[in-house]
């Protein structure tokens, strides 16, 4: 009888400790800071940054992957209960920190440990060591219902009695956070999206406007018409859709529409002004990005994307900037990567990690398919010795029959003549090389820069506005940026970002009525402020002197207010 005396006082923190060691997972991972759009080609990197560096030595897994994939896991081991009360401690000479330590050595009911002990004599927190006597006081109950009961002394049922009696209060607040957590966990599990599917999204509210006196034109033309300064108001939504098989394992499909201009050079004249996170579907939806990525071992990741996919996804392209503008986002070696195809990325060492992608924008073209039409393969090794330097080295090699009509050589990025050197009906190819780096002086502040060359060859021969060439035509193209990052500037999680440097240029063109004469310079600040944690807003400017690399054209500025939502 006396055992089921004390079955009748176990009960509760028997069912109270069961539930503390689960863990819910019903709550929806916070949404990336960047949403995952066909623009984002040129800005998703501040996941890739030199913090997603340390955070792959920390985690033998790919950060990239596991760090956003919903998953279900595995019930955490007791290693001591939080102190949220302000309570009074339990001495190692304390009767009651020995009458545990007696019933730990006998039932092992601890597993905070692999010895399933103490581990030493500290002091413990009165809350801490009610739950610790919770974890025996179950091991107890199952003790008695087994048939190996060693629960046969009344002298040790008087010391667990005692033990109940004297922290009674705390078994109490322990029973009602259990149940309040059983609650919680009811309220998700019939309000969850999905067992097995995460849903993301973001919504941007865009102020935006252009100044200058007149829209750029290319070198040897005088600018003649006038730069409309009219202010607009758009938005645009996206909605992402990540599920998981495997529980390491991700399938994203992204929807997204949107009203909002990029600004480029159908407004301004040149891709110099062009905005990053522009998506201008006619507010009709559209998919977005659809790949299946999955870990190679416990420090790769392969990628397969039928629509959509970049290799900054996965590549780190160590710009720590959140930036507006379409420059600004990563280096230009990365932006004529794009389509569908396959990147793959692999972390040999804690220093040393190396990727490889190829990507073609005419994959689902039954004439063309995955390797008939315009492809990019892209290879990088990077490099972080430490916590705070990180350096990669990249090589592209591009190909398009019909350039103008598909992603361009630099990826709309610099000059009409660095897109198309050699004009867009002409097949181009060519080989790219890109050096970046990034340097964490503290906590708050980090540096990034990049340099980028391509060497351009037309494959047929040009003919552009009257402008002959021949085939197998060269021309250099050149690019080069500095950036820095101050983060929790009048507020944590504040990010203030600034972008300096040359966008892509043609230094010399076989052709040479299309080689860029003079020096454009992009300039941009930017500030994204939190109001909370899911309400963003960032006004930001940039400017460009000499548009278009043309000394004849004047300064055009382009100012942003865009407040995010995301949830």
């Amino acid at each position: 009888m006396k055992k089921f005396a004390i079955l009748k006082n176990l009960t509760s923190v028997m069912l109270g400790y069961g539930l503390l060691t689960l863990s819910p997972v019903l709550a929806q991972e916070k949404k990336d800071n960047y949403s995952e759009t066909v623009s984002d080609l040129q800005s998703f990197n501040s996941q890739q940054s030199l913090n997603s560096q340390s955070q792959v030595k920390k985690n033998s897994t790919f950060p990239g992957l596991l760090s956003q994939t919903p998953r279900y896991r595995e019930p955490p081991r007791f290693d001591g209960i939080i102190n949220v009360n302000e309570l009074e401690d339990v001495s190692p000479g304390d009767w009651a920190y020995e009458a545990l330590r007696s019933l730990v050595e006998k039932y092992r009911c601890i597993t905070g440990s692999d010895e399933k002990t103490f581990n030493g004599n500290r002091v413990m927190t009165r809350y801490e060591f009610a739950a610790a006597l919770n974890a025996c006081l179950l091991k107890i109950g199952r003790s008695i219902y087994s048939l190996n009961n060693r629960f046969s002394d009344k002298e040790e049922l008087a010391v667990v009695q005692r033990l109940q009696t004297e922290f009674a209060t705390e078994l109490k607040n322990i029973t009602a956070k259990i149940d309040n957590i059983e609650e919680r966990v009811n309220f998700l599990k019939e309000r969850q999206f999905s067992p097995t599917t995460v849903l993301r999204g973001t919504v941007d509210f865009n102020l935006i406007s252009a100044f200058g006196n007149s829209k750029a034109v290319s070198p040897n033309e005088n600018p003649t018409e006038e730069l409309d300064e009219i202010p607009t108001l758009s938005a645009r939504t996206s909605l992402s859709f990540d599920t998981s098989f495997t529980g390491r394992d991700r399938l994203r499909a992204r929807i997204q529409g949107g009203n909002v201009s990029n600004f480029g050079a159908d407004f301004t004249g040149t891709d110099m002004t062009r905005l990053v996170g522009a998506t201008n579907t006619g507010n009709d939806i559209t998919l977005g990005t659809l790949f299946y990525e999955f870990p190679v071992g416990e420090r790769g990741i392969i990628a397969i994307a039928p629509a959509a996919d970049f290799p900054t996804r996965i590549f780190p392209a160590l710009n720590p900037v959140s930036s507006i503008s379409n420059f600004g986002g990563e280096s230009p070696i990365y932006s004529f990567a794009f389509g569908a195809g396959a990147v793959a990325y692999y972390q040999f060492t804690d220093e040393l990690a190396a990727g490889i992608s190829y990507l073609t924008t005419s994959g689902s073209n039954p004439d063309e398919g995955l390797f008939n039409g315009q492809y990019t393969a892209l290879t990088q090794v990077t490099y972080t010795p430490s916590d705070k330097v990180g350096v990669a080295l990249t090589y592209g090699r591009y190909y398009a029959p019909d350039p103008g009509s598909t992603v361009n050589i630099t990826g709309n990025k610099g000059s009409e003549f660095a897109q198309l050197p050699f004009g867009g009906d002409t097949a181009t190819s060519s080989d790219a090389f890109g050096l970046q780096f990034t340097y964490k002086l503290n906590d708050k502040l980090i540096l990034g820069g990049w340099g980028s060359y391509f060497k351009a060859n037309a494959e047929t021969s040009p003919s552009v506005s009257g402008f002959s060439g021949s085939s197998g035509s060269d021309a250099d193209i050149w690019s080069w940026a500095v950036t820095a990052s101050l983060k929790d500037l009048g507020k944590l999680g504040s990010q203030l970002s600034f972008v300096f440097g040359m966008p892509p240029k043609v230094t010399n063109n076989d052709v040479v009525e299309r080689q860029d004469e003079d020096t454009s310079l992009h300039f941009e600040l930017s500030y994204r402020y939190p109001i909370t944690d899911r309400i963003f807003i960032t006004p930001g400017f940039l400017a460009i002197t000499n548009p278009e690399h043309n000394a004849d054209n004047d300064t055009i500025w382009v100012g942003l207010m865009r407040t995010s939502f995301d949830f």
